[in-house]
C-alpha cells in the first residue's frame, strides 16, 4: 500500500496544471518528501487549451486559440540522512501564462494583446520525524520569474488614452481644483459619441467652457498615436528571490493514511523593466510579490489495495499587484485561487495501478476577469495509470477540463465574452530507486 500511496498520488499532479486558477501551474507540491529513500523522478506535462471568444459591443472581433499550448517539467531527488531526518531536492515551474489575441488591433477590442510569463524554482525541503506518526518539515526555494505583456486593441487603446489625457489634465490643475477621474472622462466621451452631451456639460461646468472639447481632441490624438505605435508593451527581466515553506504531516502507515499541510510564504521580487508607449521606451523597476499558498493533501486506504485521495490548494493572488511605473495600472488583477480535488487509486496487480480524480475550481466573485486569463472556474477529470518494474515506476495521466464562461474586462467594463471552452492535459512521470 505504501508504494501505491506514493505513486498514485502523483498521477493527477502530472496533468493537474491544466488551466489552473490564476497563474498557477505546478501546484508546488512537496509530496516527494514522502518518497522512497535514494529515489529520483522526472515528470513532463503538456497542456493544450481551447479558448475562444468574441467581442462585446461594436468592435466585432472574434478570437481563436487565445491560450497557447505549453509544456511543464519537474524533477526531484529524495534521500535520508538518518532514522529521523530525510530531505528532497525539487525543480518545478510554479507560475505561467501563455495568452495571445490574434485579431486586428484596429478592428477588435483585444487584438494584439498578449502575455508570456515564465517561472522556475529549485528547492530543498527537510523533514524531521517527531514521532512514528507525526513529522514537521520546512524548506527554501530559489524562485525566478520573468514576463512580457502587450496591451492592444480598441478597448485598451481607449482606456489607456483616457487615463493618459486625464492624468495630464490633472497635473496642470491648481492644487485646490478637483481631480478629473479617467472613468468620468471615459463616460463623457462615450456619451458624446452617442450624441449625449450631458457629461461634456458637467466637465465644462466644473472646469470652464471648452474644457471637454480640448480633452476630446487630446484623447483622439493620443488614441491615434497608441494605434500607430503598436499599443503598450512591457518587458520584465528575470529576478530570483528566496521563497520559504513550512509544513506538517500525520500518518498511520498501517492504513496508508497521510494528512499533510504545506504553507508557502509570500515572495518579494524586484525586477528591471522596459515599457514602450506612444513610440517612447521607458526603463524602470517594479516591485511585486509571488503569492502565498496553502496545500492540504489527504490520503487513506478505504479497502484492500484501494486509496481515497483528496486535496485543496489556496493561492493568494489578490495580494499580487504588478504595477509598471509608466502604465500605472495593475497587470495581474486576479482573485484568490481555490482548487479542490478528490479521487480514488487502486492497485490491480503488483505491477499495475490506476487512479481517477475530479478537479474543481469555483467561479470568482467579480463580474469580469482579466483578458490575460479569460476563463472563470474549472471542472476537470483525470485518469492515470502506474506501471512498476523492479526499481522503476512509470506513470501517465490524461486530464480533460471544462473551463467556466467569463466576460473579459478592461477598466471594469466587459469587452469580450468567452464560452464553452476546454483544456486537455497529458502527463508522464518516471521514478527510479537506486
Amino acid at each position: 500500500m505504501k508504494q501505491l500511496l506514493m505513486s498514485v498520488s502523483v498521477l493527477a499532479a502530472a496533468t493537474g496544471a491544466a488551466q489552473a486558477a490564476g497563474l498557477d501551474r505546478s501546484g508546488q507540491s512537496v509530496a516527494s518528501i514522502f518518497g522512497a529513500d535514494n529515489s529520483a523522478s522526472l515528470s513532463f506535462g503538456y497542456v493544450m487549451p481551447s479558448v475562444e471568444g468574441e467581442d462585446i459591443g461594436g468592435a466585432g472581433g472574434s478570437y481563436e486559440n487565445v491560450g497557447g499550448n505549453y509544456a511543464l517539467m519537474g524533477l526531484s531527488y529524495t534521500n535520508r540522512v538518518n532514522d529521523k531526518f530525510n530531505y528532497t531536492v525539487t525543480f518545478d515551474q510554479p507560475y505561467g501564462a501563455d495568452i495571445e489575441y490574434g485579431s486586428s488591433p484596429l478592428a477588435s477590442n483585444l487584438g494584439g494583446t498578449y502575455a508570456d510569463l515564465n517561472s522556475r524554482a529549485i528547492g530543498f525541503v527537510g523533514r524531521y520525524q517527531v514521532t512514528p506518526r507525526f513529522s514537521v518539515f520546512g524548506g527554501v526555494r530559489a524562485e525566478q520569474i520573468d514576463a512580457e505583456v502587450g496591451l492592444n486593441g480598441v478597448a485598451y487603446r481607449n482606456a489607456i488614452a483616457t487615463s493618459a489625457v486625464a492624468g495630464q489634465f490633472n497635473a496642470a490643475l491648481p492644487s485646490v481644483a478637483p481631480q478629473l477621474s479617467a472613468s468620468e472622462l471615459g463616460a463623457a466621451l462615450a456619451r458624446a459619441q452617442a450624441g449625449d452631451l450631458s457629461g461634456a456639460a458637467t466637465i465644462d461646468g466644473t472646469y470652464g467652457a471648452g474644457t471637454f472639447s480640448a480633452l476630446s481632441d487630446g484623447f483622439t490624438n493620443t488614441a491615434a498615436g497608441f494605434a500607430a505605435t503598436g499599443g503598450y508593451e512591457f518587458e520584465m527581466e528575470a529576478d530570483t528571490s528566496p521563497n520559504y515553506l513550512i509544513g506538517m504531516a500525520y500518518e498511520i502507515p498501517d492504513i496508508a493514511l497521510r494528512f499533510a499541510a504545506t504553507y508557502s510564504f509570500e515572495t518579494e521580487h524586484e525586477a528591471d523593466t522596459t515599457e514602450r508607449l506612444l513610440g517612447t521606451s521607458y526603463d524602470g523597476t517594479v516591485e511585486y510579490v509571488a503569492p502565498a499558498s496553502l496545500n492540504l493533501e489527504f490520503q487513506t486506504g478505504i479497502a484492500a489495495d484501494t486509496l481515497l485521495l483528496a486535496g485543496y490548494r489556496w493561492t493568494d493572488f489578490s495580494a499580487v499587484n504588478l504595477v509598471p511605473e509608466t502604465l500605472g495600472s495593475d497587470l495581474v488583477n486576479l482573485e484568490d485561487g481555490h482548487r479542490y480535488s478528490i479521487g480514488v487509486g487502486r492497485r490491480f496487480s503488483p505491477d499495475l495501478s490506476a487512479s481517477f480524480t475530479v478537479l474543481y475550481e469555483p467561479e470568482g466573485e467579480g463580474e469580469t476577469v482579466s483578458p490575460l486569463g479569460p476563463t472563470d472556474g474549472l471542472l476537470g477529470l483525470t485518469v492515470g495509470a502506474l506501471y512498476t518494474k523492479d526499481n522503476i515506476r512509470i506513470s501517465g495521466g490524461l486530464n480533460y477540463s471544462w473551463l467556466g464562461d467569463a466576460d473579459a474586462g478592461v477598466a471594469d467594463q466587459p469587452v469580450a465574452r468567452f464560452e464553452d471552452n476546454s483544456v486537455l492535459g497529458l502527463g508522464l512521470r518516471a521514478e527510479v530507486t537506486f
